[in-house]
């Protein structure tokens, strides 16, 4: 019995060990890759990565760029999220106001705690249609978001480009798309349009990062980042660049492969305050 209890106390003792290990090697690495010149210009928005809700570092990228441009309304819309993991829940935290929309989401009363306090003030709408480009914008503007937004942010996997680019028209300050990053950064490369299409877990989906800076440019957006993981691309609009971003704003300067489990988990699990986040600082 003795041996027994001292293997069971060792078997507890095992994944805070190998959850540390995992820390120290996602860490070095993250610290061997933002060590290349290429990240050294303070122009650089991968550098100030950083991770609350976001699957990767989205959330300090995002913060960066609103540091250079404002705030502005304050107002998102995310198309394609889950209530912990997401690109939007940091600025929950900090006051702003905005839509989920995902087939996938749960209902308002199965969503994680705290969360009904913002869907109650308003903060937050869900909603949980199934997104073609045809009814995406009737959707967003049926709900109250077709004008003065800050922040766009689109992965629907398959058809992620076709959305994207359908949400152009809504000329948000800021953009964030999934790209594909197994796709290198010259390839000019869009998956076929398929309505009721869902990812069927290969690399032919959505678009190439090349694909996505075309059709961005057109709509009046510059390409001014991609996140350190490969997964997620980061438009300004024109009229907001200044000097603020590094140039040339095309996939061969900002490119990142897709590199997965880039970050390991750390910290305590990200939740949103028991009361109203209207007074955040």
């Amino acid at each position: 019995m003795d041996k027994l209890r001292a293997f069971k106390a060792g078997m507890e003792l095992l994944p805070p060990f190998t959850e540390g290990i995992h820390q120290a090697v996602s860490e070095s690495r993250i610290g061997g890759l933002l060590a290349g010149a290429r990240y050294a210009d303070p122009k650089c928005l991968t550098r100030h990565r950083f991770k609350m809700f976001s699957q990767y570092g989205q959330d300090g990228i995002i913060a960066e760029i609103f540091r250079r441009i404002g705030p502005g309304n304050k107002r998102f819309v995310e198309i394609g999220t889950a209530p912990l993991e997401n690109n939007t829940g940091a600025l929950l935290f900090q006051g702003w106001s905005g839509l989920w929309l995902d087939a996938a989401l749960p209902a308002d009363k199965d969503l994680p705690a705290n969360l009904d306090v913002l869907l109650a003030d308003g903060k937050l709408r869900c909603e949980r249609p199934f997104l073609t480009r045809e009814n995406v914008c009737p959707i967003i503007a049926d709900c109250g978001f077709a004008s003065g937004l800050d922040l766009l942010s689109v992965d629907v996997d398959y058809n992620t480009f076709h959305i994207f680019e359908a949400c152009l028209i809504l000329k948000p300050r800021v953009l964030v798309c999934e790209y594909n990053g197994q796709l290198p950064a010259a390839m000019d490369w869009v998956a076929p349009y398929v309505p009721d299409a869902v990812w069927d877990k290969t690399f032919a989906y959505g678009a190439s990062l090349k694909a996505l800076e075309n059709r961005a440019r057109e709509g009046g957006y510059s390409l001014v980042g991609c996140e350190l993981s490969g997964s997620d691309a980061f438009f300004v609009r024109e009229d907001l660049l200044g000097d603020h971003f590094l140039s040339p704003y095309t996939a061969e300067q900002h490119w990142e492969p897709l590199r997965f489990g880039l970050d390991a988990s750390t910290g305590h699990s990200p939740s949103y305050p028991p009361r109203g986040v209207s007074d955040a600082r």
